[in-house]
């Protein structure tokens, strides 16, 4: 008897924790999207001064190869959103529109990301 008693204790218990493990999911969401909101904040503030940066720096007529710019520009913060954003199935157009960026740089990014992944 009393190992019916406990096994019924113990049955009692994985429900009530399962239960749980649901209502901790829904309450990291909010936190989720606000950091990822966040993120996405910082990297367009990130690339506005990057381009602000860019306008000075031909205003003084000061050169830059164009890789060296577009890796500038292209910061990892901005890589990762953009890698973040098409493996949740958003359009790379789509990327370029929310993160400004040309769509060219973002096809690039996107296609390094596809390319290190085949290879690994």
């Amino acid at each position: 008897m009393e190992i019916w008693m406990i096994a019924g204790s113990l049955m009692l218990m994985s429900a009530v924790l399962f239960g749980y493990s649901f209502v901790k999911k829904e309450e990291k969401e909010p936190a989720y999207k606000e950091l990822e909101s966040f993120s996405l904040a910082v990297t367009k503030t990130v690339y506005d001064l990057n381009r602000r940066v860019h306008t000075l720096e031909s205003k003084l007529n000061l050169s830059l190869e164009d890789e060296e710019l577009q890796s500038d520009q292209m910061t990892r913060l901005m890589k990762d959103n953009t890698i973040t954003l098409f493996t949740k199935g958003v359009a790379t157009k789509e990327i370029a529109r929310q993160l400004s960026l040309s769509h060219g740089v973002v096809q690039e990014v996107v296609n390094d990301y596809i390319t290190e992944h085949i290879e690994s």
